[in-house]
């Protein structure tokens, strides 16, 4: 049967396998966070790191993944990343402390982190041009499916077996997407990664990135002005400017920051950076806010957010039809615009909610990701040539992970402080030393409903960048892309794009 497939189509598959689990992987482990603060007798803050320390890990090691591939080969890199996110996977299931279950995640997220950039890469190079809209088609059905079963799975095992087994279900998809990818994957390296390997550039990164995060977690408790939310905060930033110093003399360097002089490329990675960290920081929110507030099980928090992917699953088929004719920049204001629109009614939401409202607020919010996101891997992807998409790569899914780290750390971190506002002014305007259930309930309703309104402000900043995409450009630079590859042709212009900016 794969004799009969394009090999491209086999990449996809292989790639489709891992990317499914990691997507799978956070949606999982978000259901389960209520729980193991009961069971390792832990404050929402420090179980959290579960979920940011491996979206932080990903980020750390996806810049070393477009290096490694291209140096040892793409075929190689993926499958011992995939074989490192299996076995961290089981070890998490093991874990009998909370430390440690932190530290396997981190391990889980080195696999992740090398296994998603370097799938990226090795589905770009087979899906070069305008081809790429098709490849971001074929491979957000992994991006559909994972959340919708994630969550019910989730609680499923965390209700009625044991919140070990949202790891393990990790094993059975692993070995088998290991062995298809051993069994069809073919070799590729790059001249370019002979040369030395970026070290400094990548403890520097890291680093700065994990002190940064680290001062948003403690502004929940401390307050953004205290000492040592500000002395982190600095101490963060100054590590990023040093990176990026490095990364300008390093050769190679461990992110490619002369991408960013490519406007599409740039413009691209501003769009998706504010929405995946939306999209991680708001269903972690709405997690808590589900089994918290209103007081869900495991299995019913998460059947409630099984249909928040049926929006997306009803728009790609549509999103990438509508690509060639549209043109980009129509199809970000469409995806980012209603973006915003679909997710404001998350603002009215309280304790007394009813599950199917939430059902239907979620299935709406779900409509325009495949719009928003079809457009921008397009530009993003499109327009590099094979040499260079694997630094493309590695920049894109770096930055899309560092997002989502801050996006849940800033979000949580908001809802969580706000709650505490509210809850002391309550005590103050009624003179009363402890809270009552109602003001205690009040108060967090409150919370909520600022950290909802935080992801709709922050929707704002991709939708107004979308302003300054050009679809001539665009349409011109996949043209040139497509005649590199002797696809002349693959890349027509958009219906209307003589008519745009």
């Amino acid at each position: 049967m794969t004799a009969r497939l394009p090999y491209k189509y086999l990449v996809a598959i292989v790639f489709m396998f891992g990317l499914f689990m990691d997507l799978m992987d956070t949606t999982v482990v978000n259901v389960a966070v209520p729980d193991l603060s009961r069971e390792f007798g832990a404050s929402t803050n420090a179980v959290e790191w579960t979920v940011t320390g491996y979206l932080l890990s990903l980020a750390v090691f996806i810049p070393a993944a477009g290096y490694l591939s291209d140096r040892f080969g793409t075929k190689r890199s993926f499958l011992t990343a995939m074989a490192i996110f299996v076995v961290a996977s089981a070890l998490c299931g093991l874990a009998q402390n909370l430390e440690q279950l932190v530290a396997f995640r981190f391990l889980q997220g080195m696999g992740g982190g090398m296994m998603t950039p370097v799938g990226t890469a090795m589905l770009s190079r087979e899906f070069p041009g305008a081809e790429r809209a098709k490849a971001s088609a074929i491979i957000s059905v992994p991006v559909v499916f994972a959340p919708t079963l994630g969550p019910v799975l989730g609680g499923y095992l965390v209700e009625y077996v044991s919140w070990r087994w949202i790891f393990y279900i990790n094993l059975p998809v692993g070995v088998a997407g290991f062995v298809f990818g051993l069994r069809v994957l073919k070799e590729h390296r790059e001249p370019y990664a002979r040369e030395g390997f970026d070290l400094w550039g990548m403890l520097t990164g890291g680093a700065s990135a994990a002190i940064l995060l680290f001062a948003l977690a403690q502004a929940a408790t401390d307050g953004w002005t205290s000492e040592t939310v500000v002395g982190w905060g600095v101490a963060g930033l100054a590590l990023g400017a040093a990176f990026v110093l490095i990364e300008l003399r390093a050769h190679p360097p461990m992110i490619d920051l002369s991408l960013f002089r490519r406007p599409l490329f740039t413009l691209g990675n501003l769009m998706v950076l504010p929405a995946f960290g939306v999209f991680a920081g708001f269903l972690f929110m709405l997690t808590l806010f589900l089994q918290e507030l209103q007081g869900r099980s495991p299995l019913h928090a998460g059947l409630i957010q099984a249909p928040a992917s049926l929006g997306t699953a009803i728009s790609l088929p549509v999103a990438s039809r509508l690509y060639p004719r549209l043109g980009p920049r129509k199809m970000l204001f469409i995806g980012f615009g209603l973006a915003l629109v679909t997710m404001s009614p998350f603002i009215s939401l309280d304790a007394g909610s009813p599950a199917w409202l939430v059902v239907l607020f979620l299935a709406l919010r779900g409509l325009p990701f495949a719009f928003a996101m079809v457009a921008a891997q397009t530009i993003i992807f499109g327009p590099l040539e094979s040499a260079k998409q694997g630094a493309g790569s590695s920049a894109y899914s770096t930055l899309r992970q560092v997002a989502a780290s801050f996006g849940v750390a800033l979000i949580v971190t908001v809802q969580i402080s706000r709650t505490h506002a509210y809850l002391q002014e309550a005590l103050a305007s009624h003179h009363l030393a402890e809270p009552t259930a109602a003001i205690s309930q009040h108060a967090a309703e409150l919370g909520y409903r600022d950290g909802f309104a935080l992801c709709v402000g922050l929707m704002v900043i991709p939708l107004l960048l979308a302003f300054f995409v050009d679809d001539r450009k665009a349409a011109e630079t996949l043209r040139q892309r497509a005649a590199e590859r002797g696809e002349t042709g693959a890349a027509r212009a958009p219906a209307g794009a003589s008519r745009s900016r």
